[in-house]
Order: C-alpha cells, then structure tokens, then sequence
C-alpha cells in the first residue's frame, strides 16, 4: 500500500518532534516522552488486566479452630481417602458373585476314567500279582499303602470297590462338585452357574466342593484301608463338574472395584467449606486440599499477594513495547519523530485492548479479539511492513495477558492480523473492503481448523464466527477512526486525498466557472503529473490532488492569466511591478482560499512550492527595458520573485515541471516529437539551472524517466490533427501567445 503522506506544517515543529539539538535537555525531553508514553501504556494494560490476586485459604490442621469463612469460589470435588477407597475397593470385589461354568460331561468322564483304573488293577493282578497293581497304582500317581494294596489284590473287594466309587460319582455330581482348591477361595455365600447357555445365582451350600463330596460319598464307612483307598481313587478320577470361569470372574471384580466412587463430596461454587469458629477434622482438611488444587489447577494462585504478577505484568509490557519503539527509531525515524504519529499508534494498541475488556466481559471466544482493528489502521496510516510488525507486537501483548494466555490465541491473531496487513491496499471504492475481509476470513478459519485438526478443545463455527464479526467490525471501525488518526498525526491518507480530488468540491467547481482555461490547464497538467509519478513510484494519486488546486488562486482575478483573457491583456496598463504582484499573488491567494476550504496542508505545499523561488521573468524584463529607457536604477529581482519555498518533495517538484511543461506545450506551434522533446528538455534544464529541483528527492534516474514519460503523454495530447476544408480558416494560425514565464 501507497504510504500516507506527513503533513509538513510552515512553523518550526515543537521539540517533541523535532531531532533534538542537544542531549540535555532536547534529547531527554524528546526521548522521554516517548517513553513515558510506553510505560502509561504498559501501566493501562496491567490495569485493565491485573494478574490474578490469589484466593486465600491459610494453612490448617486437624483440631484447629478456622479464623474465618473458607467460602469455595469454583466448583471442585473431594477426593477420597486413599486407605478408605482402597478398603472399599477391596469390599466391592469381595462382594462380586464368582462364575462357575457347569461342565455336562463330567460325570461321565469321571466314570469312564475311574473304570479304566479298576480294568487296569484287574489286568495287572492277573499277570503280576501285586507287583502289578504297584506299578498300576504309581502310574496312577495314587499313593497307596501296602495294605491298600491287598485289597486291590483281592478281586471280590476291589470289584467292590469299584461299585462304590462309580455309585459315589453317580449319585452325588448331578448338582455339581467343584475342586477342593476353588471352594477354598470362595468368599460368597452364592455363586453364578452358568449352564447350556444360561447363568443361575445359586447357593453356595447347594453344591459340593470335593471335600464335601468325599465326606458325603464314605459317610457311615468305618474308617480303615478300604475306606481310605476309596477316597484316594475318588480324589484322583473325580472331574469337578464345576470350573471357575475365572475371566469372568475378574472381569466382574474390576468392575465392581472401578464402580466405587473416587469422589467422597462435591462443592459449589459460593459453598462453605468451613464456617468460622469451626473445628478443623478429617473431612473439612480434606476439602481445603482439594479446594487448594482445583484453584492451582484452573491457573489461580493460593496464598499469594498479586503485587509481584503485576511487576512481572509490567515488565513483559514494557519490553515488548520498548522492541516496537527500537525498531520505530532504526528503520521508521520519520514516525518515532513524530510525537503525534508515536501517540496515534499508542492510541490505536489502547482502543485494541480496550475492546478486549468487552471480549472478556461477554465471555466470548477471543478470536474475537479486534486485532484486524489494528491491522488495517496502520497499513491505510503507515503501509503494510509497520502494520505487520505491530501485529506481531500486539499478539504477543495480547497473549500475556491474563485472560488470554493461549498459544493457539497467538496464533489465531497473528494469522488473522497479518492477512489483514498485507492484504489491505489504496481504497478507492467501499466495496473493496469485502475482498481483504474475506482474505482475512480465509486466514482465520485455515488456523482454526489446523489447531481443531490438532485436537484443540474449542468449537470451529463459534469461534471462526465471532473471529469473523472481529473482522468486519474491526475494519469499518479503522476506516471510521481514520478522520481522527488524520487529524492527530497530521497524516493525509489516500482516502482522503480521493475526496480532494474530486472535481465536484466546491472551490473546483468555482474554478471551473469563474477560470475555465485555468481548469483546462489544471486537469491536463494533473493528468501529466500523475502519468510522471507514477513512472517513477511517486505518489501519483498526491500528484492529482495537489495540482488540482495548485492555481486556485487564479479564481480571485482570472483575467490577468493569459489562458482566461478574451478580450485583451490588462497587464499592457499596469507598471510591470504591479503585473508582477498580482502574478504572484495568485499563491498566497490559493493558500488563503485553500486553508478557508480547509484543505489538508500535503496540498497547501502544491501551492506554495509549484513555482518555487524563480523570478517572474517577462515582467522583470519588462521592467529592465522601462529603467534603461528612462534612466532609472535596474528593478530590485526580490520584487519579481515568487515566495517559494523550492519544491521540497518528489511530488512538489513533478507538479512545477508538469505545470511548466503542459503550459509551454499548450502554445506550441506544429508539436512534433523533436519539438516536444526539446521543448521538455530545456525546461527541465532551466528548472535545475535555477536551482529548483535542489531541495527535492528527484534523481538523475527519475528526471530522465519523467523526460519519456511526458514526452509519451504530450505526443498523444498535442498529435497533428486532419484539417478539414469546412474548417480550414479556422485552423490556419498558430494559436495565441504562451503562459510565459509561471504565469
């Protein structure tokens, strides 16, 4: 973007904006206020956000008397006890029904095994006699006694003892039996049978376990080797017919253990924890520790003062401050230099962060912060390299501030402000504030979704929504603001200078009435000048405006300007010093009709500067031609000079050699190429031999660009026309006589 133009005002500028002469006291005074600027600014933004002042709780113990209410100012739960959750834990998984899972075949697995055993005894008695049911039997891993043995060996007793065993098993199973070990870790007085798809909660006193079923089995047997064998074979052939489902089991036990509350109380906000005069116990110091971790968790400190959080507050401030200032002074001098313009930009981070207040008050999200605000008022004051650096600035301000200590907020902003900075150029229609909104727009919602496809926890449409209100409103409220920014920095801006430039504005439109051929030549020279700056990079849209009214001084006395007499030259009755003062008159005329205008003063120097300090020269020949005739000493110069100043900027001066080339051009007769170019040559010579173009930015480089370019613009303004027979006695002559010298 075109930067703004500096108003450059005719009195010297106060010492706070002006370099200073001396380091004591110029240089501390210039520099100090500056810095006593930064620090009201830092001081504002711990005012108006102060660091958290802490809750106070105090340190208690069990048995003491609370000094005071303890009241909650957030909402927080008490955790239980830990040797308490634990011993409840433990009771839930006691407490859990175990599951046995009811197996159909077991009965006759155990028959058909226990069968087997007695077929092998038989066998090996057969053949070997004892010996043989020795080896049976520790193949069997059944530890049988010698004695035992025997009646093994007997085959009328062990085939009685087979009876016994497989009418044991068939008997007592059907309801289930489960393992010796199984029923040891039963702590129930029920268990879950599960069976042919089906769960039943039983009695733990319906079924047996193995020790039950052995009981049950020899019951009314006297004790004695047979006995005792049987309960050996039963023990090692009997299959449990109920089998822990032990996954379930736990599964059911981990539930119950997770199902006991962690919580013992919950609090509210506005909830007394402990009442003043109040004993201190177990319960209550279990809640102060709670409330004291919830408070550290949310970010607010406990038993603390806030004096040291607003130090450090006004220190961040200060320095992220103080890095804008430095770089303002290195690489933006003319705006550190400018008290006005440094306070203007003070003024724009104090209305951002004023407007956070509202942000924060409505408890929205702040992607809402203004920062486009800023953005946008700086690229239309200053161009876009400062709005983007300030942008930074701010959202690091922004970010250390309290309630906006955010890393993706930083983010979010400065994505969203420097879309706005870079995207913002010369406004010359309304309409085209909707394209770098929905530039900005773009910005923000790309980050928003970037941080929400990181796993942030805010909404998207919420929070790009408000971002985008941020952004329309922010931008209409630069574009309103920008009047008074103008009138604090003494900046003209480019909007500013589209409204100047209308022709519609009451004194062009009395120019155009009351000195037509001085606004004839008036647009073609505007024309010629802005085609000249832009060319070279100047400010062309200046140039316009400026040489719009750089002649408006014309108005007061039209006829004595050759490009508005028709009916002869009134100079030819006046003494050539009073020809030379109404000539010159028409400047501090312009000044004086202008400023009653109130024209910005960036164009008042158009008037002032467009014929520099160069002399009137027909005048002044005139008048030497009238002393040697009649005898007189020769004219003072000083009397046929124009007031100046010289042109003291790359448009002032284009608008002196526009205004000087567009008029000498006008009058000149067959206007060829070679004609033209050395026409603009000598013009351009005769302005620098004068010294006029010395006090300007004008380089070699520019001066031959503009030579070309004026060049190209008169060729196509002065091209030879057909002259038609119809109209030949009319285009005959040559024209009339030239502006002259500035006149």
């Amino acid at each position: 973007m075109v930067a703004a133009t500096m108003r450059r005002r005719s009195r010297k500028p106060g010492l706070l904006s002006r370099a200073p002469e001396k380091t004591w006291p110029d240089g501390m005074v210039h520099h100090g206020a500056r810095w006593l600027l930064l620090l009201a600014l830092a001081t504002g933004l711990v005012v108006m956000y102060p660091s958290d002042p802490g809750v106070g709780i105090g340190r208690h113990r069990v048995g003491t008397v609370a000094a005071r209410d303890i009241i909650a100012q957030v909402d927080f739960q008490v955790p239980k006890d830990s040797a308490e959750l634990r011993r409840e834990r433990e009771e839930a998984e006691a407490a859990v029904i175990p599951t046995f899972v009811f197996q159909e075949n077991a009965r006759d697995s155990s028959l058909s095994a226990l069968g087997g055993f007695f077929a092998r005894v038989d066998s090996a008695s057969a053949a070997d006699g004892v010996a043989g049911i020795s080896s049976v039997m520790a193949a069997s891993a059944i530890d049988a006694t010698a004695e035992q043995i025997q009646v093994l060996a007997d085959r009328r007793r062990a085939a009685t003892l087979s009876d016994l065993a497989s009418s044991a098993i068939r008997m007592l199973t059907p309801d289930g039996v489960m393992s010796p070990n199984a029923a040891y870790q039963l702590a129930t007085d029920s268990i879950r049978v599960v069976r042919g798809g089906s769960a039943t909660v039983v009695a733990r006193t319906s079924v047996l376990s193995g020790r039950e079923f052995y009981e049950s089995a020899l019951a009314g047997r006297e004790p004695g080797a047979e006995t005792g064998l049987l309960r050996l074979i039963l023990a090692r052939y009997l299959a449990p017919s109920l089998v822990p489902d032990t996954q379930r089991t736990e599964r059911d036990r981990s539930l119950a253990r997770n199902a006991v509350p962690i919580v013992e109380a919950r609090v509210l906000d506005g909830e007394a924890i402990v009442r003043a005069n109040q004993q201190v116990g177990e319960a209550e110091l279990r809640k102060l520790d709670a409330y004291r971790n919830q408070l550290r968790a949310d970010g607010i400190s406990v038993d603390s003062s806030n004096v040291a959080g607003n130090l450090g507050g006004l220190v961040l401030n200060t320095l992220l401050l103080a890095v804008f200032g430095v770089l303002l002074f290195f690489f933006r001098p003319e705006i550190y230099l400018s008290f006005r313009a440094v306070a203007a930009i003070a003024g724009i981070f104090a209305i951002y962060f004023a407007s956070g207040l509202l942000v924060t008050g409505l408890d929205v999200p702040s992607a809402a912060m203004p920062i486009v605000f800023v953005a946008v008022s700086l690229s239309i004051l200053w161009g876009g390299r400062l709005a983007l650096l300030a942008t930074l600035v701010v959202c690091s301000l922004t970010v250390v501030q309290a309630p906006f200590e955010a890393v993706h907020l930083f983010v979010i902003l400065l994505a969203g402000g420097s879309a706005a900075a870079l995207s913002v150029r010369t406004l010359r229609r309304l309409a085209q504030t909707w394209v770098f909104i929905a530039i900005t727009a773009g910005s923000f919602a790309a980050v928003i979704l970037g941080f929400l496809l990181k796993g942030a926890d805010f909404t998207f449409l919420p929070t790009l929504a408000w971002a985008l209100g941020s952004t329309i409103t922010g931008t209409f409220m630069a574009i309103g603001f920008i009047p008074v920014f103008e009138w604090v920095t003494g900046i003209t801006t480019e909007q500013t200078l589209i409204g100047w430039a209308d022709a519609n504005r009451p004194l062009l439109r009395r120019m155009a009435v009351e000195a037509p051929g001085t606004f004839a030549h008036t647009i073609q020279a505007a024309n010629l000048a802005e085609a000249g700056a832009g060319a070279i990079g100047a400010n062309a849209l200046l140039c316009r405006a400026g040489v719009y009214y750089h002649d408006v001084g014309k108005i007061e006395r039209p006829g004595y300007f050759i490009e508005n007499q028709q009916a002869g030259n009134p100079h030819e009755r006046l003494d050539p010093r009073e020809s030379a003062a109404i000539v010159r008159s028409h400047v501090t005329d312009g000044i004086r009709l202008a400023r009653r205008e109130r024209v910005p003063e960036v164009l008042l120097d158009f008037i002032r500067e467009h014929h520099g300090d160069q002399t009137i020269g027909f005048f002044l020949r005139r008048a030497h031609e009238q002393a040697e005739a009649e005898g007189f000493e020769p004219p003072d110069p000083a009397v046929f000079r124009y007031p100046g100043p010289r042109p003291r900027s790359r448009e002032t001066a284009i608008a002196m050699l526009a205004d000087s080339t567009e008029s000498a051009a006008r009058v000149l007769a067959d206007p060829t190429e070679e004609r033209l170019a050395e026409l603009i040559e000598g013009i351009f010579e005769g302005k620098a031999r004068q010294g006029q173009l010395d006090d300007c930015a004008l380089t070699f480089r520019d001066i031959t660009v503009l030579k070309r370019r004026f060049l190209r613009f008169l060729l196509g303004s002065y091209h030879r026309r057909i002259s038609y027979p119809e109209t030949r006695n009319l285009t005959a002559g040559n024209g009339g006589e030239g502006k002259g010298d500035g006149r």
